[in-house]
């Protein structure tokens, strides 16, 4: 036999759902709450608005970092390419990179690549049509200091919801034997 009655109930259960539970009076156990439970349903809708806010986020919080690693326009000046390196990636804290390269162009001819404005490469990646004007920031193991290279080329990139967010650097680096 079911009946509704007062239980030492723990602190932390919200005053408007102690209504709702039942006891068997035999067994002395708690049954399943019945009823409506809007206040179980609002947590449920929250994490479902939150992952519907959060499905662009990564290409976004990707796409930032791009900008950060690889984009420079117009070039910061400085007296050559090896000054121009290591004061770019000091000021863009970028650590541990044994290459980085930076693009000088406005990032709407770059997002044109992911637009029609580059050719189909292995594994996702995008040969832009047109070459632009970058500077090849290479660390010297020897030295611990960067070396920089400016240069004209067609850059490989990968995209995210029409934007950059990769740029394949290993197509710089000196094939070994």
């Amino acid at each position: 036999m079911l009946w509704r009655r007062q239980i030492p109930t723990p602190h932390c259960l919200h005053p408007s759902l102690l209504s709702l539970l039942q006891v068997d009076l035999v067994t002395d156990t708690a049954l399943v709450l019945r009823g409506p439970r809007p206040m179980l349903l609002l947590p449920l809708v929250l994490l479902v608005a939150c992952l519907a806010l959060a499905g662009g986020q990564p290409c976004v919080t990707q796409n930032r970092l791009f900008i950060r690693h690889h984009v420079n326009n117009p070039r910061t000046p400085a007296p050559n390419p090896r000054a121009y390196c290591s004061m770019m990636m000091r000021r863009r804290r970028i650590y541990g990179k044994l290459i980085n390269t930076f693009i000088h162009a406005p990032i709407q001819p770059i997002n044109n690549v992911c637009f029609g404005g580059g050719t189909p490469f292995p594994s996702g990646l995008l040969w832009s049509k047109v070459s632009f004007t970058i500077t090849v920031c290479i660390y010297n193991l020897s030295t611990c200091s960067y070396t920089g290279t400016y240069l004209s080329s067609r850059i490989l990139i990968s995209c995210c919801q029409g934007h950059p967010v990769y740029y394949e650097e290993r197509m710089l680096l000196p094939l070994r034997v």
